[in-house]
Protein backbone atom coordinates (compact mmCIF):
# COMPACT_ATOMS: atom_id res chain seq x y z
CA UNK A 1 0.00 0.00 0.00
CA UNK A 2 2.91 2.41 0.96
CA UNK A 3 4.24 2.06 -2.47
CA UNK A 4 0.85 2.29 -4.46
CA UNK A 5 0.65 5.72 -2.65
CA UNK A 6 3.57 6.83 -3.22
CA UNK A 7 3.24 5.67 -7.04
CA UNK A 8 0.09 6.97 -7.53
CA UNK A 9 1.15 10.10 -9.16
CA UNK A 10 2.24 7.40 -12.47
CA UNK A 11 -1.04 6.12 -12.19
CA UNK A 12 -3.44 6.76 -15.39
CA UNK A 13 -6.03 5.68 -13.49
CA UNK A 14 -5.00 7.56 -9.63
CA UNK A 15 -7.06 10.19 -8.66
CA UNK A 16 -7.33 12.26 -5.70
CA UNK A 17 -10.92 12.25 -5.27
CA UNK A 18 -11.69 14.87 -3.01
CA UNK A 19 -9.63 17.67 -5.23
CA UNK A 20 -11.77 16.54 -8.43
CA UNK A 21 -15.10 16.61 -6.26
CA UNK A 22 -14.19 20.27 -4.84
CA UNK A 23 -13.63 21.62 -8.64
CA UNK A 24 -16.76 19.61 -10.04
CA UNK A 25 -19.06 21.63 -7.25
CA UNK A 26 -17.34 25.05 -7.63
CA UNK A 27 -18.88 26.58 -10.40
CA UNK A 28 -16.25 27.95 -12.75
CA UNK A 29 -13.60 25.98 -11.29
CA UNK A 30 -10.37 24.34 -13.40
CA UNK A 31 -10.63 20.85 -13.50
CA UNK A 32 -7.33 19.14 -13.24
CA UNK A 33 -6.52 15.87 -14.72
CA UNK A 34 -4.24 14.74 -12.45
CA UNK A 35 -2.30 13.37 -14.76
CA UNK A 36 -4.49 10.75 -15.46
CA UNK A 37 -6.72 9.88 -18.49
CA UNK A 38 -9.30 7.36 -17.24
CA UNK A 39 -12.19 10.17 -16.93
CA UNK A 40 -13.47 13.09 -18.63
CA UNK A 41 -12.90 15.84 -15.69
CA UNK A 42 -14.49 18.30 -17.47
CA UNK A 43 -17.51 16.43 -18.83
CA UNK A 44 -17.95 15.13 -15.33
CA UNK A 45 -17.83 18.52 -13.80
CA UNK A 46 -20.59 19.99 -16.93
CA UNK A 47 -22.84 16.69 -15.45
CA UNK A 48 -22.89 17.72 -11.95
CA UNK A 49 -23.15 21.60 -12.42
CA UNK A 50 -26.12 20.91 -14.91
CA UNK A 51 -27.69 18.60 -12.01
CA UNK A 52 -29.61 18.85 -8.60
CA UNK A 53 -28.27 15.56 -6.89
CA UNK A 54 -25.80 16.44 -4.18
CA UNK A 55 -21.73 15.74 -3.09
CA UNK A 56 -22.06 13.12 -0.60
CA UNK A 57 -20.12 13.61 3.18
CA UNK A 58 -20.77 13.25 6.17
CA UNK A 59 -20.47 16.01 9.20
CA UNK A 60 -16.92 17.06 9.15
CA UNK A 61 -15.48 16.57 12.80
CA UNK A 62 -14.34 20.01 14.59
CA UNK A 63 -11.03 21.31 14.55
CA UNK A 64 -9.99 17.73 12.60
CA UNK A 65 -8.17 18.80 9.43
CA UNK A 66 -9.32 17.92 5.88
CA UNK A 67 -8.00 14.83 4.46
CA UNK A 68 -7.98 13.29 1.03
CA UNK A 69 -10.05 10.33 -0.59
CA UNK A 70 -7.66 9.03 -3.47
CA UNK A 71 -8.42 6.18 -5.64
CA UNK A 72 -6.60 4.26 -8.11
CA UNK A 73 -7.27 1.40 -11.05
CA UNK A 74 -5.18 -1.74 -11.68
CA UNK A 75 -2.53 -1.20 -9.37
CA UNK A 76 -1.38 -4.77 -9.58
CA UNK A 77 0.17 -3.76 -12.53
CA UNK A 78 2.91 -1.36 -11.69
CA UNK A 79 3.23 -3.38 -7.55
CA UNK A 80 4.48 -6.70 -8.26
CA UNK A 81 3.80 -7.74 -4.14
CA UNK A 82 -0.01 -7.15 -5.23
CA UNK A 83 0.49 -8.93 -8.38
CA UNK A 84 1.79 -11.92 -6.81
CA UNK A 85 -0.70 -11.65 -3.62
CA UNK A 86 -3.97 -11.49 -6.04
CA UNK A 87 -2.60 -14.14 -8.66
CA UNK A 88 -1.40 -16.62 -5.43
CA UNK A 89 -2.95 -15.89 -2.72
CA UNK A 90 -6.12 -18.28 -1.13
CA UNK A 91 -8.44 -15.59 -3.07
CA UNK A 92 -8.69 -17.40 -6.63
CA UNK A 93 -9.42 -20.39 -4.69
CA UNK A 94 -12.26 -18.83 -2.43
CA UNK A 95 -13.65 -17.17 -5.68
CA UNK A 96 -13.87 -20.81 -7.41
CA UNK A 97 -15.64 -21.93 -4.34
CA UNK A 98 -17.90 -19.20 -3.98
CA UNK A 99 -18.95 -18.56 -7.37
CA UNK A 100 -19.14 -22.13 -8.23
CA UNK A 101 -16.66 -21.86 -11.07
CA UNK A 102 -14.03 -24.41 -11.81
CA UNK A 103 -11.56 -21.83 -13.56
CA UNK A 104 -11.37 -18.29 -12.46
CA UNK A 105 -9.88 -15.37 -13.79
CA UNK A 106 -8.07 -11.79 -11.68
CA UNK A 107 -10.07 -8.89 -13.48
CA UNK A 108 -8.85 -6.35 -11.83
CA UNK A 109 -8.31 -4.00 -8.37
CA UNK A 110 -8.67 -0.88 -6.85
CA UNK A 111 -6.70 1.02 -4.26
CA UNK A 112 -9.32 2.92 -1.62
CA UNK A 113 -7.58 5.55 0.58
CA UNK A 114 -9.28 7.98 2.71
CA UNK A 115 -7.08 9.91 4.97
CA UNK A 116 -8.61 11.62 8.44
CA UNK A 117 -10.86 13.85 7.85
CA UNK A 118 -11.80 12.80 4.37
CA UNK A 119 -15.81 12.74 4.92
CA UNK A 120 -16.87 12.03 0.99
CA UNK A 121 -18.94 9.21 0.93
CA UNK A 122 -19.09 6.59 -1.57
CA UNK A 123 -22.67 6.44 -3.02
CA UNK A 124 -24.50 3.09 -3.01
CA UNK A 125 -23.60 0.91 -6.33
CA UNK A 126 -23.40 -2.44 -7.61
CA UNK A 127 -19.52 -3.14 -9.21
CA UNK A 128 -20.85 -4.99 -12.09
CA UNK A 129 -21.87 -1.22 -14.12
CA UNK A 130 -18.76 -0.30 -13.82
CA UNK A 131 -17.37 -3.70 -16.08
CA UNK A 132 -16.84 -4.46 -19.47
CA UNK A 133 -18.23 -8.17 -19.09
CA UNK A 134 -20.80 -10.10 -20.81
CA UNK A 135 -22.04 -11.47 -17.13
CA UNK A 136 -22.32 -11.58 -13.64
CA UNK A 137 -20.68 -14.20 -12.24
CA UNK A 138 -17.98 -12.79 -10.05
CA UNK A 139 -17.05 -11.14 -6.93
CA UNK A 140 -14.89 -8.50 -4.93
CA UNK A 141 -12.65 -9.54 -1.61
CA UNK A 142 -12.32 -6.06 0.00
CA UNK A 143 -9.08 -6.18 2.33
CA UNK A 144 -8.74 -3.49 5.16
CA UNK A 145 -5.43 -3.07 6.41
CA UNK A 146 -6.80 -0.97 9.08
CA UNK A 147 -9.29 -0.78 12.10
CA UNK A 148 -12.37 0.36 10.39
CA UNK A 149 -15.29 0.85 12.94
CA UNK A 150 -18.61 3.67 12.89
CA UNK A 151 -17.37 6.50 11.23
CA UNK A 152 -14.32 5.68 10.27
CA UNK A 153 -15.05 4.85 6.67
CA UNK A 154 -16.91 0.91 6.85
CA UNK A 155 -18.64 -0.13 3.63
CA UNK A 156 -22.17 -0.69 3.97
CA UNK A 157 -24.23 -3.51 2.05
CA UNK A 158 -27.72 -3.82 1.29
CA UNK A 159 -28.33 -7.71 1.90
CA UNK A 160 -29.89 -9.86 -1.03
CA UNK A 161 -29.56 -7.00 -3.40
CA UNK A 162 -27.41 -9.13 -5.50
CA UNK A 163 -30.84 -11.08 -6.36
CA UNK A 164 -32.41 -7.99 -7.50
CA UNK A 165 -33.47 -8.14 -10.91
CA UNK A 166 -31.97 -4.54 -12.24
CA UNK A 167 -28.09 -3.47 -13.08
CA UNK A 168 -28.20 -0.06 -12.57
CA UNK A 169 -26.13 3.00 -13.85
CA UNK A 170 -22.89 3.66 -12.59
CA UNK A 171 -22.43 6.87 -10.56
CA UNK A 172 -20.04 8.98 -10.40
CA UNK A 173 -18.93 7.24 -7.05
CA UNK A 174 -19.00 10.92 -4.60
CA UNK A 175 -22.54 11.32 -5.28
CA UNK A 176 -25.70 9.26 -7.25
CA UNK A 177 -25.09 11.23 -10.27
CA UNK A 178 -24.76 8.24 -13.25
CA UNK A 179 -22.27 8.74 -15.35
CA UNK A 180 -22.81 10.44 -18.36
CA UNK A 181 -24.28 7.82 -21.28
CA UNK A 182 -24.34 5.17 -18.87
CA UNK A 183 -27.43 1.93 -19.29
CA UNK A 184 -29.45 0.52 -16.94
CA UNK A 185 -32.06 1.42 -14.46
CA UNK A 186 -31.49 4.15 -12.18
CA UNK A 187 -30.26 3.87 -8.57
CA UNK A 188 -32.71 3.80 -6.24
CA UNK A 189 -31.86 7.17 -3.45
CA UNK A 190 -30.53 4.61 -0.80
CA UNK A 191 -28.20 7.21 0.61
CA UNK A 192 -31.29 9.40 1.89
CA UNK A 193 -33.03 6.39 4.19
CA UNK A 194 -29.91 3.77 4.72
CA UNK A 195 -32.38 1.87 7.02
CA UNK A 196 -35.35 1.41 4.92
CA UNK A 197 -32.78 -0.86 2.83
CA UNK A 198 -31.67 -2.94 5.46
CA UNK A 199 -28.28 -1.71 4.98
CA UNK A 200 -25.56 -3.24 6.81
CA UNK A 201 -22.58 -1.89 7.92
CA UNK A 202 -19.41 -3.71 8.77
CA UNK A 203 -17.11 -3.39 11.06
CA UNK A 204 -13.47 -4.92 10.31
CA UNK A 205 -9.69 -5.49 11.46
CA UNK A 206 -7.08 -5.58 9.67
CA UNK A 207 -6.66 -8.97 8.13
CA UNK A 208 -10.25 -9.29 7.86
CA UNK A 209 -12.15 -9.55 4.37
CA UNK A 210 -15.14 -8.93 3.31
CA UNK A 211 -16.74 -10.92 -0.22
CA UNK A 212 -19.56 -9.68 -1.95
CA UNK A 213 -20.81 -10.78 -5.67
CA UNK A 214 -20.78 -8.28 -8.77
CA UNK A 215 -24.26 -7.22 -8.17
CA UNK A 216 -23.91 -6.13 -4.48
CA UNK A 217 -25.43 -2.57 -3.71
CA UNK A 218 -22.49 -1.47 -1.44
CA UNK A 219 -21.20 2.03 -0.45
CA UNK A 220 -19.00 3.61 2.12
CA UNK A 221 -19.06 6.21 4.77
CA UNK A 222 -16.73 9.16 5.04
CA UNK A 223 -13.92 9.22 7.47
CA UNK A 224 -14.47 11.34 10.58
CA UNK A 225 -11.73 8.95 12.67
CA UNK A 226 -8.42 9.91 13.66
CA UNK A 227 -6.56 6.88 11.33
CA UNK A 228 -6.48 6.39 7.85
CA UNK A 229 -8.69 3.69 6.12
CA UNK A 230 -6.75 1.84 3.64
CA UNK A 231 -7.85 -0.86 1.61
CA UNK A 232 -7.58 -3.21 -1.60
CA UNK A 233 -10.64 -4.36 -3.57
CA UNK A 234 -9.41 -7.22 -5.73
CA UNK A 235 -11.82 -8.48 -8.35
CA UNK A 236 -11.97 -12.62 -9.56
CA UNK A 237 -14.83 -13.38 -12.33
CA UNK A 238 -15.52 -16.76 -14.30
CA UNK A 239 -12.93 -17.49 -16.94
CA UNK A 240 -15.80 -17.88 -19.31
CA UNK A 241 -17.14 -14.73 -19.50
CA UNK A 242 -16.31 -12.15 -22.15
CA UNK A 243 -16.00 -8.83 -23.22
CA UNK A 244 -19.53 -6.62 -23.93
CA UNK A 245 -18.96 -2.46 -23.76
CA UNK A 246 -20.90 -0.84 -21.14
CA UNK A 247 -21.87 2.64 -22.20
CA UNK A 248 -21.55 5.07 -19.63
CA UNK A 249 -18.82 2.57 -17.51
CA UNK A 250 -15.65 4.42 -17.12
CA UNK A 251 -12.23 3.86 -19.16
CA UNK A 252 -9.75 1.41 -18.43
CA UNK A 253 -6.63 2.91 -19.64
CA UNK A 254 -4.28 -0.51 -18.75
CA UNK A 255 -7.15 -3.01 -20.05
CA UNK A 256 -6.50 -3.97 -23.88
CA UNK A 257 -7.90 -2.00 -26.47
CA UNK A 258 -10.29 -2.19 -29.36
CA UNK A 259 -12.13 -5.25 -28.18
CA UNK A 260 -15.63 -6.42 -29.65
CA UNK A 261 -18.55 -7.37 -27.86
CA UNK A 262 -17.83 -11.10 -27.97
CA UNK A 263 -14.10 -11.29 -27.73
CA UNK A 264 -12.39 -13.07 -24.83
CA UNK A 265 -10.94 -11.78 -22.19
CA UNK A 266 -7.25 -11.08 -22.83
CA UNK A 267 -5.12 -13.63 -20.47
CA UNK A 268 -2.12 -10.78 -20.19
CA UNK A 269 -4.42 -8.25 -18.66
CA UNK A 270 -6.90 -11.06 -17.40
CA UNK A 271 -4.86 -14.26 -15.98
CA UNK A 272 -6.30 -17.05 -14.54
CA UNK A 273 -5.80 -17.17 -11.44
CA UNK A 274 -7.40 -20.66 -10.76
CA UNK A 275 -6.41 -23.70 -11.01
CA UNK A 276 -2.88 -21.81 -10.49
CA UNK A 277 -0.55 -23.21 -12.58
CA UNK A 278 1.44 -25.10 -9.68
CA UNK A 279 -1.53 -26.66 -9.25
CA UNK A 280 -2.03 -27.72 -12.99
CA UNK A 281 1.50 -28.85 -13.37
CA UNK A 282 0.48 -30.94 -10.35
CA UNK A 283 -2.30 -32.76 -12.01
CA UNK A 284 -0.69 -33.12 -15.31
CA UNK A 285 2.16 -34.94 -13.04
CA UNK A 286 -0.31 -37.26 -11.01
CA UNK A 287 -1.93 -38.13 -14.09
Amino acid sequence: MDDAIASLSSSPNGYDVTAAADAFWTPQAANDDQGSDQHDLVALAQAVRSSTMPRLVDAAVAGRPRGKFLLDTSVWRRIPVLARFALASALPRGASDLLGCSTIRYYDDQMFVKEPGAVDRAAFHQDISYFNLDGEAGCVFWIPLDRVVEGGGRMGYVPGSHRWDSIYKPNIFVSALPFPGSEGADMPRIDTDPAAYGVNYIDVEPGDVIVHHFRTIHGSEGNRGSASRRAFSLRYCDAALRFRLRPGAPLQPLHKQGMADGDPLDDAMHPVAWPSNDDARHERHTA
